[in-house]
């Protein structure tokens, strides 16, 4: 196992195009690190640049203490696997995973016993003498993560991998590589655009926009801490709402104005930032919903209802502006309601984000 430091990371292309601006980023020994965001951020040109697919513009790399930011890819101590499994269709499992030690010199003794201990890892044994075509989606995968496995690197860097695979077995596929991490204690730099593989597998993560790292940190401390309004509406589903709103001082404590209408009184102490807030976030599941009218509430008309079995989610525009918002309930407190039905959306005082023109997160 082996650290990863990135320090200044850049990447500009031929043509003066910057693809990665200045990424700095440490990865702990034995941490399970996510890359997210979405496409085009310049994620997946990072994690070339960790690899060493990609030259790296200006910055330092270094993997377990050393600068490899020069190195070959073949000398930096690292494994790849990529979205695509790109299995080579006429060798069994047992030669696709072994292949990289052959050619690398290994006697067949080292190789099979590499092979078999990642295949009793993988629990894919007895796929050892089959050849891909007789494979489904999910075992290709894991034949891909062994092929990275009995290398034994440092760092294991994952592209995107599963998003060939349904979604039953993306769920599936989750938990194996949770336990993979578990039982091998190893270094993971895994980069998907679906934030729902970045909150389940990563220990930390890192929101990727436009070339850039927005924030880093546990997936629950991005949840409910968000640093902008950009990492505030990438994490969660539905997305958080945003409404324009203006806070000031009160005799009491400070008021919450949404342009929308409606007001709340927040429990916080008054300080200069609050002058510079612009918008009110405010999560799906931590918005009211009534029929009736209620003091302070958000007047606004039932767009849709999806039902979702355990859950049903209620999209509103509101009356004053047309912003789109959703809420999350349980399907008993919004049964029988309808597309063009009147309702008042309420927001809970102690869950309420605010941010900035600049769209920076104003805590109180």
């Amino acid at each position: 196992m082996a650290d990863l430091v990135l320090e200044g990371l850049r990447k500009t292309f031929d043509g003066g195009v910057t693809a990665v601006h200045d990424v700095s980023l440490q990865v702990n020994d034995g941490e399970f690190m996510v890359l997210v965001g979405p496409s085009g951020c310049g994620k997946s040109t990072t994690l070339r640049m960790i690899a060493g697919l990609e030259s790296i513009s200006d910055g330092l790399l270094r993997i377990g203490g050393r600068d490899v930011t020069h190195v070959p890819p073949a000398e930096r101590g690292v494994a790849m696997v990529f979205q695509s499994y790109a299995l080579y269709p006429h060798m069994t499992v047992a030669e696709n995973m072994g292949f990289s030690l052959k050619i690398a010199g290994l006697d067949k003794a080292a190789v099979a016993a590499r092979v078999q201990a990642a295949a009793q890892t993988l629990q894919i044994e007895s796929l050892l003498d089959r050849k891909p075509r007789e494979l489904s989606g999910g075992q290709r995968q894991r034949v891909a993560i062994g092929r990275a496995i009995v290398r034994e690197p440092g760092v294991f860097l994952f592209d995107e991998p599963l998003s060939n695979l349904d979604a039953a077995l993306r769920t599936q596929m989750r938990l194996e590589l949770s336990r993979l991490h578990e039982r091998l204690k190893v270094t993971i730099v895994y980069v998907t655009h679906d934030q729902v593989e970045a909150m389940t597998l990563g220990q930390r993560i890192a929101i990727f926009n436009a070339g850039r790292i927005e924030q880093i940190g546990s997936p629950m401390q991005l949840y409910e801490r968000p640093a902008n309004q950009f990492v505030a509406g990438f994490l969660g589903s539905p997305r958080m709402n945003f409404l324009p709103a203006r806070v000031s001082a009160e005799a009491d404590g400070v008021a919450l104005s949404i342009e929308a209408g409606g007001a709340v009184a927040l429990s916080r102490a008054w300080q200069p930032a609050f002058a510079e807030v612009r918008c009110v976030g405010i999560r799906p599941e931590h918005l009211g919903l009534s029929v009736d009218a209620v003091e302070g509430g958000v007047p606004a008309e039932v767009q849709l209802v999806e039902q979702l079995g355990d859950t049903t989610i209620v999209h509103a525009a509101c009356r004053s502006g047309g912003t789109l918002v959703a809420v999350k309930a349980a399907p008993d407190a919004v049964r029988g309601l309808v597309p063009g039905q009147l309702v008042h959306l309420v927001l809970d005082p102690t869950r309420a984000m605010l941010f900035s023109a600049s769209g920076v997160a104003v805590w109180g």
